[in-house]
């Protein structure tokens, strides 16, 4: 068997990551020395842990290795004892944890999660309105990390050009026929948030340059309640090609794609350099557990 993710929208065929999976009674057998072994080793020299795909701690999405991953079917962890484990870990070490909850989330998942302290992962273009609108930033919750993106998804200059679905298609990822319509769809998007930056009193035109929209999309994330706030340094220097692309194996080089500046250079950029004073202005360190 192998781990990977169900059909969605932004991988209609599903997704097979390669890894196999732990065996949950094997898991409770051991007395769940190998989770503790995991988290240990991870929080020791860090004050906060990162754990994607966070729902593995209830569920993982099993497909039988060399078949679609259309093919695949949940298969329930210990919750409960996990989440245990993880909070006690957390506590010893003294490390904060983030959980990516992205995707195709379980109900009562985040309530959950909430409930033992772990922040929740909160992207600017998934939190919405159920008619599509952007929510305000103030609606953000306090326990998460808010972020632009992550590295499965498109930069944000590509997300506002919508080269990124143009890319998926070169790739073969999802229906080629909706090309034209996702374009359109993005556009509306695109206006939309647009329009919450303009309210928000973040961005001062309509038709403002992409670097423009960055630096008010940054500003707008910085004034939520959420406890952190990450600027991706991809967003920051205008990369448009993703480090990952979700669905691919051998059609992209994901993980490899290097950045276009080296240390030094990002350092001066002016685009870089804009966004960290933004940040620091909206969130500057108050001596008392405040922090950007």
């Amino acid at each position: 068997m192998s781990v990977g993710a169900p059909p969605d929208l932004l991988n209609p065929d599903g997704q097979d990551w390669g890894l196999p999976p732990l065996d949950p009674n094997a898991l409770m057998r051991d007395g769940y020395r190998s989770a503790v072994d995991v988290f240990r080793a991870n929080m020791q020299a860090a004050g906060a842990l990162r754990i994607d795909h966070v729902m593995s701690l209830a569920r993982l999405f099993w497909s039988p290795r060399g078949r679609s991953a259309a093919e695949g079917t949940y298969v329930q962890y210990p919750f409960e004892d996990l989440l245990g484990v993880l909070a006690l870990e957390s506590i010893r070490a003294q490390c904060s944890v983030i959980g990516e909850d992205l995707g195709t989330v379980p109900s009562g998942f985040r309530e959950r999660m909430l409930q033992a302290g772990v922040l929740s992962y909160r992207i600017l273009f998934f939190e919405r309105e159920p008619d599509g609108s952007f929510i305000p930033a103030e609606n953000y919750p306090a326990l998460s990390l808010a972020a632009t993106g992550t590295h499965d998804l498109s930069t944000f200059a590509a997300w506002l050009s919508g080269s990124d679905i143009d890319l998926r298609a070169s790739l073969g990822v999802g229906d080629p026929t909706r090309v034209p319509q996702e374009h359109a769809e993005r556009e509306i998007d695109r206006q939309r948030l647009i329009a919450t930056l303009r309210r928000s009193g973040d961005l001062e035109r309509d038709d403002a340059a992409g670097d423009e929209v960055l630096l008010a999309a940054h500003r707008f994330l910085a004034r939520t309640p959420a406890h952190i706030v990450m600027m991706q340094v991809d967003d920051a220097i205008g990369e448009t090609l993703p480090v990952n692309v979700p669905g691919t194996a051998e059609q992209y080089p994901n993980w490899r794609r290097k950045l276009s500046l080296d240390l030094d250079a990002i350092a001066r950029d002016a685009r870089f350099t804009a966004l960290c004073s933004a940040l620091r202005h909206e969130r500057p360190r108050d001596g008392a557990g405040g922090s950007s």
